[in-house]
Order: structure tokens, then C-alpha cells, then sequence
């Protein structure tokens, strides 16, 4: 039997990327390698909490070694992770300014996180697959065993019960039943940016079981079933079924799958997948569905249909061109009822597709990621050898992934935020061959979409400028999707990053000089001295619920352009 994945390690990978990320207050001592070391956190009374790492990226990605160990005058001892993230919230004067029961809150959070990747672990029996590959789409999907990158608490899911959590999160390989409800027609609230409205695409996926129970005029609302079991709890959502306003219609027999999202829902031959309000806080955020971000899907829907051919060929945006839901008893959207259509372009369940955050994920310190895996199949299929297969895989990323967004910049002014978890590569032999981007939530126009359609009607909170501009697509396409794969490259020994990061330089510089259009990101993203991330440490930490900050901006900090260091 193969030994499971050490949550120790999985967590305390993602916490500390995210803390040296965001603090300066530590020394790293180099071990003699281009890339290693051993960083020294202070506490205080001169203690330090060592850790040992094999690489650090360019990012600030870091392939740590466990034990983590504690180094007094006595000399140096191991300790296990939670012990140590208890020793450095109480003790370090990295967080002096911290109140102490916000520290505590903060500590059970990432104990929670650890638990539930030690939990979901234990009922995995294809770590090694994983490693491997090649994976289907659903596989990939529900391969996110480790979490965000950069987050000291990645698979924080409050309130879920752990019950709940084996139930319907991907990590345990979940599938369930939709509830299906009935909307009366004064309720109801729905758009659509195609001929028919939203309700009657929606019964494309309405159960033929369920048929005859809609009454008349009603409009059938499906509903993730953890959530569905939330708005039962609230009188109004009772009173309105006692009324007959809202009636409960049953379950799908259909068991349908949750994506790495955790709220986006997927069946194999649906015409659509399902992406729902949930009620639950997952990292930074409350995932519930905000109108104006449902909306953005109708726009982008439209608008693509204009783009040029050349542009959508092998780049394909999974639309979300519809979106429904009811009215509060004040006459308000309730956004915790809303739910969109996405469209399912999956349409070969067996082929070889993965979201890249499974790709580049590490799940033991002496394993290669499944980037690496698929790179050296590659590179026995065609007989060459590995650092030239990596390079072939990256160049096929940039011109799969990045050309295609940068276009969209540029030439269109329409602007899609590539993050891991939403960027689906289609792989050849392991190869990308094309992507399925999907999350039109995150996506925006700048001042030039409206020199090229000066009559496009867009919402204030769909518009970029051009610091916003600069703060998010660097850090969303650049650091935290492109440089993850640059990283596990240079981790896995295949290649020095510093190569890759020259071809990237050379990759943008050949866009910047061919692109006709608005080509101020390719200048800041060549010759910017520091570009933009998240803080996710102290943002977490901090307690704040990212989806509704009025100012984003305040958690976001500036990091050396490691683009601009590798043409010095």
C-alpha cells in the first residue's frame, strides 16, 4: 500500500510561502545550491525557528524539508508544524501589533486546515495517479488535495462540519444530488444574454421526474444541497414554503460533482455545469454570488462572438450566459439564492485535462509534481531529453495560455484574470494543446474595449483602470499561474528557472513588438521594478472577507519584478 501524503508538510508548504512572501523580518543562509538554504524566523528571547528548504523560486515558492526545527542555545530540536505556527503567532516579533485573541482565532483556523487535509488524505487511495497522470477532467478537478500555494490556511471551509466536508468537497471525491426548487413568478429574478431566458435554459437540466411537480408559471431553480439545507434554516425561506411561494421539488437523481472550486458543479454529458451562492467561507472569502458578478458572464458571452477566430480556436471561454434566482421579502436580489449556467465543454469526459493547480502541486518532498511527470513522459515518447521537454512544455504554456490573454488585452481591451484553479489545460501526450477558461466573475474591460465600442454599456464594477490593471492581471496571470509552473520546473530539477524566466522575457518582448493595440501592460510587465500579490497571510489573519473589501488595493504588496532581475 502506498504511503499517504504528509499534511504536514502540505500545510506548512503554504503557510510558509505565504509568510516569507509577506515579511522581511528573516535570514536565509545558503546551502552551497543555486536555490536552497535554511530561512531563520525570530522569537523571542533569541529563539529561531528554522526550516529547511531545497528551493526557493523566484515567486517565493518553496520546496520545503520537514522537520521543521526550533534553535535555541541549546542547539536545534525538531517540532512539528502546529506546535511551531503556535510558538511563532505567540512569540515572533513578526506579529507584536496582533491582538492576542485575534492570533488564537487565527491559530485554530490553520489547525482546522491542517485537519481537514490530514482527513481528506486518509480517504484518497490515488496519490500516486495523481503524481502521475495522465488525468481526466473530474480527476483533476477533485486532485486539489493541498490548496492554495500561498495560504496559511488553504482548506479553511468554516462552517462545515467535517460531515459535511466529506460530503460535498471535491478533496474527498464527492458527488450528491441537487435540490430542485419551484419559484413562484412574482419572485423569480433571472437574465439571459442568448434567445431563450435563463428559465427555459434551465430545463435543460431540469430531471424528467421533476417535470409534472413544477406548477404553472413557476420557474425551476436548481440548488447545491448544502445550501439549499442553509436557507431552510431562515423564517422567510419557511414562511414562503409554507405559503406555497417556494416549493421544494426533490432531488436530481443524477449525481453531480463538485469542481476545485468547490461551488461550481459538474455532470459528465450535461449540457451545462452549475455554479451557486455558498453560504460558507473558503480561504479569504464567503462564496456567495454577488448580482453584479453574474451579470459579467452575460456581457463576456456577448462579446466573444466579435473576437477573431484566431483568438478563440484553441482558447475557449466556458460562457456563463445565464443566471437565476428569487427576490428577498424586501424586493432585493437574495444573492445566497443565485445560481448560474456555465456551459460544459467537456466534451470528451475521458480526455487528458487538468486544472493547472493540480498540475503543479506537490504532494511529497522527494515526489515530482504531475508537471514534471507529464514532462518526462513526454520526453521519452519523443526521445530527447528532459530539460528540452520542459522547455517545449513551457513555450507550448506561454503561447497556449498567455498569448491568448495578452490579446485579449491588448488588441481587445477585455480582460480575463487567469489564476490556477481557473485555467483548464487540454494536454496532447502531455502537452498543452489548448485551455477551457472558465470563472467570468473575474474578468474586466479597460479604457481601450471602449475606444473599439464606444456604445458598450458596462457597470462601473466591470471597468478596469489601469492600476487595477496592473495590480491584477500581473499578479493573477503572471505570479500566481505562470511562475507556479516555472517553479515546479526548477523544483524538480528539470531545469534552472532563471532559463525558463528568459524565455518568458522573450516571450512578452516578441508580444510587445507584434501586438497592435493598448501595449501598457507588456511594458509594466517587462519593466515595472516590483509587481503586485495578494497578502493572503496577513489578509487571513486579519479576518477580512476579500469579496466585499470597498478597496482591494489594501491587501496587496509589492514584490521584486523577477522579469526586470533577469534582464539585468
Amino acid at each position: 500500500m502506498a504511503l499517504l501524503p504528509d499534511p504536514d508538510l502540505l500545510a506548512a508548504t503554504s503557510f510558509f510561502n505565504a509568510l516569507l512572501r509577506e515579511t522581511a523580518d528573516w535570514q536565509m543562509t545558503a546551502d552551497g545550491t543555486d536555490a536552497g538554504g535554511t530561512v531563520r524566523l525570530p522569537l523571542n528571547g533569541g529563539e529561531q525557528l528554522c526550516l529547511t528548504l531545497q528551493h526557493r523560486s523566484h515567486s517565493g515558492r518553496c520546496r520545503l524539508l520537514l522537520p521543521l526545527e526550533l534553535e535555541t542555545d541549546q542547539g536545534r530540536r525538531p517540532i512539528d508544524f502546529l506546535p511551531a505556527v503556535e510558538r511563532l503567532m505567540g512569540e515572533s516579533p513578526l506579529f507584536d501589533g496582533v491582538e492576542a485573541e485575534q492570533r488564537q482565532a487565527f491559530i485554530e483556523r490553520v489547525q482546522e486546515s491542517r485537519h481537514n487535509i490530514a482527513d481528506s488524505l486518509t480517504r484518497r487511495d490515488d496519490a500516486d495517479e495523481l503524481a502521475r497522470g495522465p488525468l481526466d477532467f473530474l480527476h483533476a478537478e477533485q486532485g486539489v488535495l493541498a490548496g492554495h500555494d500561498f495560504h496559511p490556511a488553504p482548506k479553511s471551509r468554516a462552517p462545515f462540519t467535517l460531515e459535511q466536508a466529506r460530503t460535498y468537497c471535491p478533496e474527498y471525491r464527492a458527488d450528491f444530488h441537487l435540490v430542485w426548487w419551484a419559484v413562484a413568478p412574482e419572485l423569480a429574478v433571472s437574465d439571459s444574454s442568448r434567445e431563450r431566458s435563463a428559465a427555459e435554459l434551465m430545463t435543460d437540466l431540469l430531471p424528467e421526474s421533476l417535470v409534472d411537480r413544477v406548477p404553472a408559471g413557476f420557474m425551476p431553480l436548481p440548488m447545491h444541497p448544502w445550501q439549499a439545507q442553509q436557507l431552510q434554516q431562515r423564517d422567510d425561506i419557511r414562511a414562503r414554503m409554507t405559503a406555497g411561494r417556494l416549493v421544494r421539488l426533490g432531488e436530481s437523481p443524477q449525481r453531480w460533482a463538485p469542481t476545485s472550486s468547490h461551488r461550481s458543479l459538474y455532470l459528465a454529458g450535461a449540457r451545462w455545469q452549475l455554479k451557486g451562492s455558498l453560504s460558507a467561507r473558503l480561504t479569504n472569502s464567503v462564496r456567495e454570488l454577488h448580482i453584479n458578478e453574474v451579470a459579467r458572464g452575460l456581457r463576456l458571452d456577448r462579446w466573444w462572438r466579435s473576437l477573431p477566430a484566431s483568438l478563440t480556436r484553441s482558447f475557449r471561454l466556458m460562457q456563463e450566459p445565464a443566471w437565476l434566482g428569487w427576490h428577498d421579502d424586501q424586493g432585493s436580489i437574495d444573492e445566497a439564492s443565485l445560481i448560474l449556467l456555465r456551459e460544459n465543454g467537456i466534451t470528451e469526459p475521458g480526455a487528458e485535462r487538468s486544472v493547472l493547480a493540480t498540475l503543479t502541486q506537490r504532494l511529497e518532498s522527494d515526489s515530482a509534481t504531475l508537471l514534471t511527470a507529464r514532462v518526462r513522459h513526454y520526453a521519452r515518447q519523443h526521445a530527447m531529453p528532459s530539460d528540452s521537454a520542459a522547455m517545449k512544455w513551457f513555450e507550448a504554456f506561454c503561447e497556449q495560455v498567455l498569448t491568448p490573454l495578452l490579446r485579449l488585452v491588448v488588441e481587445e481591451g477585455v480582460v480575463l484574470l487567469a489564476h490556477q484553479q481557473n485555467i483548464v489545460l487540454r494536454l496532447e501526450e502531455g502537452l498543452p494543446a489548448g485551455v477551457d477558461y472558465r470563472d467570468c466573475q473575474g474578468s474586466g474591460v479597460t479604457a481601450h474595449f471602449f475606444e473599439r465600442h464606444p456604445a458598450a454599456e458596462v457597470s462601473q464594477d466591470h471597468r478596469l483602470t489601469d492600476a487595477m490593471l496592473r495590480r491584477y492581471f500581473p499578479y493573477y496571470v503572471l505570479v500566481n499561474s505562470t511562475l507556479a509552473v516555472t517553479g515546479a520546473l526548477a523544483e524538480d530539477g528539470l531545469m534552472d528557472e532563471r532559463h525558463l524566466l528568459v524565455r518568458l522575457r522573450h516571450h512578452l518582448e516578441h508580444l510587445a513588438a507584434t501586438l497592435e493595440g493598448d501595449r501598457a501592460l507588456l511594458d509594466h510587465l517587462l519593466y515595472s521594478p516590483t509587481l503586485e500579490v495578494k497578502s493572503n497571510f496577513f489578509c487571513y489573519l486579519a479576518g477580512i472577507n476579500e469579496s466585499t473589501l470597498d478597496d482591494p488595493a489594501r491587501i496587496y504588496i509589492d514584490i521584486p519584478n523577477p522579469l526586470l532581475e533577469i534582464a539585468a
